[in-house]
């Protein structure tokens, strides 16, 4: 019974106290003769962002991501072959209502015995020792308001010459969303990151869902 009892412990502790991975659904087109290859350099696609601390961070990320699938990283964005324009976004999120079990003890008991009975020297008889065990059911279920948030990373690569003559051509775009109780957007950064270049191309105009782990710090 103590197995049993430890068994149950486990369950609800992985149900209520397990943190569930980032998961983000990606979408990239890119051009038929797109290849990973040549000089990039990585710039913000907001004005705004051009000196944050919190985009120098997120740069240095999607670098090292786009060096793994076999591009240069060029500090120059005048020299480099490609620019890559990086976008992020997070709304004020939305509440919604999730269903909460509740377990509880129901009104039956089972009796259980720790031994069988035996005979002692003087032919007397003692019932092995017995115990009532409460049982425990789902009792119900109850309801609470969790904020849902929208979190977003946009990917363009184009063409550096193109961009100078006035005629932006990409050559590759990528969008990455997710939606989540953390409201904390460098917290799941990495792992929506992560989603995007999984299998990077992927298949051109098909989406596909990712499942990241990460600590659940938020």
């Amino acid at each position: 019974m103590k197995i049993f009892g430890s068994v149950i412990l486990i369950l609800l502790c992985l149900t209520s106290c397990g943190t569930p991975p980032v998961q983000t659904t990606t979408t990239s087109f890119y051009v038929g003769e797109y290849k990973k290859s040549g000089t990039i350099a990585v710039v913000t696609g907001v004005t705004a962002s051009n000196n944050s601390l919190e985009f120098e961070h997120y740069k240095m990320l999607i670098e090292q991501k786009l060096a793994s699938v076999g591009y240069k990283i060029s500090n120059n964005p005048a020299s480099a072959d490609y620019i890559a324009y990086a976008t992020f976004g997070i709304d004020l999120g939305k509440n919604t209502v999730v269903a909460i079990p509740i377990y509880g003890q129901s009104s039956g008991e089972s009796t259980y015995s720790s031994g069988a009975t035996y005979e002692t020297e003087f032919n007397t008889l003692y019932p092995g020792a017995t115990y009532s065990m409460p049982a425990y059911s789902l009792a119900g279920s109850g309801s609470q308001s969790e904020a849902g948030y929208t979190r977003a990373i946009a990917l363009d690569i184009a063409i550096a010459t193109s961009i100078k003559a006035g005629h932006p051509k990409k050559v590759f775009e990528s969008r990455a969303n997710s939606i989540g109780m953390c409201g904390v957007f460098a917290a799941v950064f990495e792992p929506m990151l992560e989603a995007m270049f999984t299998d990077f191309p992927g298949v051109n105009g098909k989406p596909k869902t990712v499942q990241v782990k990460w600590d659940g710090g938020c």
